[in-house]
């Protein structure tokens, strides 16, 4: 139900265009993003799918962000961008893990709880170890696929609490997926809004106080007496001394 909600917002955002220097700037057009948001949500409709071998894959909480994720990667390329990628990714992963296994999904309100610990932490993390919009975006895909994988294979082999069933993308991990996205993208723009107004700023403050700063300038001539009286004080003191 979040995942679907937050859905709804990006898709309402996108279509009035409010979101096109966010994508813009990550060189993606408007109405790519906008077929993403509509393939999240056609793939969030689909029941998992399940293999004779005991395993269990979510169109929206797995195949889907783990294909983006791969693709976003390439999209980074080799640069310290990539890095920050993946190490973000290492860090949200260990997030998902932790407040998996801290609160197991088990019920309604568990499940809540895991969704939003891990959105706005996890999304809060990949933009402080991104600094980019595609790499935050990267970084919350292939992460919380990881930490998804890491805890169903936990729930599965040590645990037993997943009924003999690998399932994986599941259990609030599309909703946790797209609100840690919106919270990563939403704290992006805030602060690079901040950097914009305090950049602004700074040439008018520079231009005060270089104002001032002629405002409060000594004359040529008072300069000129000041100087012969420091002359004949240095003078004065240097025969003493002699």
């Amino acid at each position: 139900m979040i995942g679907m909600i937050v859905l709804a917002v990006i898709a309402v955002l996108i279509f009035f265009g409010i979101t096109g220097g966010f994508f813009e700037k990550m060189g993606v057009a408007n109405w790519v993003a906008f077929l993403v948001v509509l393939a999240f949500a056609v793939a969030a409709v689909f029941p998992p799918l399940i293999t004779g071998s005991g395993v269990s894959f979510s169109y929206a909480g797995f195949f889907l962000p783990l294909l983006l994720g791969v693709v976003t990667l390439f999209a980074l390329g080799p640069n310290g961008a990539l890095l920050r990628a993946l190490v973000g990714a290492m860090a949200i992963a260990g997030i998902v893990v932790a407040s998996r296994v801290a609160i197991p999904p088990l019920t309604y309100r568990n499940a809540v709880g895991s969704i939003l610990l891990i959105g706005f932490i996890g999304g809060t993390v990949a933009f402080i170890i991104g600094r980019s919009r595609l790499a935050t975006v990267s970084s919350v895909l292939c992460g919380i696929v990881l930490g998804d994988f890491i805890a169903a294979m936990l729930f599965r082999f040590v645990t037993g609490m997943s009924d003999n069933l690998l399932q994986l993308g599941q259990n609030g991990i599309f909703d946790a997926l797209t609100l840690a996205m919106l919270v990563g993208g939403i704290v992006l723009e805030l602060v690079d809004l901040v950097g914009h107004t305090v950049r602004a700023r700074r040439p008018a403050a520079m231009a005060v106080q270089m104002e001032a700063a002629e405002d409060n300038a000594i004359p040529a001539s008072e300069y000129t007496a000041l100087k012969e009286e420091d002359d004949l004080f240095e003078d004065y003191f240097n025969d003493d001394i002699d």
